[in-house]
């Protein structure tokens, strides 16, 4: 049984362009936005998978959460811009049969409240460290942003490095996107970029939400520490740029596929060792369109997150587990 989801926003050109620098999930929109209309439905699939629901006091606001599976380390889901937890549904059923996985709702989504405080990335990183401490849930713990959840989940893990203990971005793209994207464009091509730029990413006299904090966070993202050495994977939507068609000519087009191939391999290069995964034949939602591709690099990630504290563990002969092969390291003085 499916629950519907009704798309919501601005028109399929703007759909598109959102899609291309993934700062609009709220549309909730077809991870094939060319191929329908801003009237489409995404179906998000019921679970029955056994869960804690809360609404955890963070400090001015309660966030609504749930908590699935047990075990270390946790799995922090982080939506796109105004998603609702639910739209993870796909994946909740396989990552909650091997460790904890939490999701929840930003401030003023879902049934979480918007309180007074800000609603940007860094804040939202603050609220998400005050939940995962109220919650109890081991550390450290696997971080996956989707869109702009990659922004916050970036966020965070600069802020809180010794919490996390690996991180995966799902479609996320680099903050400096639109200013790129300005730099390669010329006549109407530019043209039509300023006027949707214009439209939907203008930040009002007094923000509120996290769409209207938009701006801030992708400043913050820009100016924020580097991030810690940790396993990391990027996955990506291939071809985002023949979307577009719609609206830039076809010499745009394939600038624009170039600087997105450029931004995705500086993405990557953000933590030595970094991973990009290109799924073929998914759209901006991978999660949705192939959930595998997404719980592979998870599991992947969980076993080595579970390896690397296996092998920095006392036994209780006071040995040291270390190295690929396990190899005993007697602890203590030596000769």
């Amino acid at each position: 049984m499916n629950r519907k989801l009704s798309v919501t926003g601005l028109f399929l050109m703007s759909t598109i362009l959102i899609d291309l620098i993934c700062f609009n999930s709220n549309l909730l929109s077809s991870s094939h936005a060319s191929k329908g209309s801003p009237q489409e439905q995404m179906r998000i699939p019921e679970i029955s998978t056994p869960k804690t629901e809360n609404m955890i006091d963070v400090g001015g606001r309660k966030l609504h959460c749930c908590v699935y599976g047990n075990a270390s380390p946790t799995v922090v889901l982080v939506s796109g811009l105004e998603a609702p937890q639910e739209y993870w549904n796909s994946v909740i059923p396989d990552l909650a049969a091997k460790t904890t996985v939490v999701t929840f709702d930003r401030a003023g989504v879902g049934k979480s409240e918007i309180g007074d405080l800000p609603t940007h990335g860094e804040q939202s990183a603050k609220d998400i460290q005050v939940l995962l401490g109220k919650l109890g849930v081991p550390r450290p713990c696997i971080l996956v942003g989707h869109s702009y959840g990659g922004s916050v989940v970036r966020l965070f893990a600069s802020m809180y490095p010794e919490d996390v203990g690996g991180l995966i971005l799902e479609d996320t793209q680099h903050e400096d996107v639109l200013n790129e994207l300005r730099k390669i464009l010329r006549g109407k091509d530019l043209e039509a970029f300023e006027q949707l730029v214009v439209d939907s990413f203008s930040a009002p006299e007094n923000p509120k939400t996290e769409g209207d904090y938009r701006n801030m966070t992708r400043e913050q993202v820009r100016k924020s520490k580097p991030l810690p050495r940790m396993p990391f994977v990027i996955l990506t939507s291939p071809d985002r740029a023949k979307a577009m068609q719609p609206i830039f000519s076809d010499e745009a087009i394939e600038e624009i596929a170039k600087l997105d191939r450029a931004l995705n391999n500086k993405l990557t290069a953000l933590i030595p060792g970094g991973r990009q995964i290109i799924v073929e034949g998914a759209g901006h939602n991978i999660h949705m369109d192939k959930p595998e591709a997404l719980i592979g690099p998870v599991l992947e990630m969980i076993r080595e997150v579970r390896e690397k504290r296996v092998k920095i563990s006392l036994d209780e002969t006071g040995r040291i587990w270390t190295g690929r092969n396990m190899r005993r390291v007697e602890a203590g003085p030596q000769s």
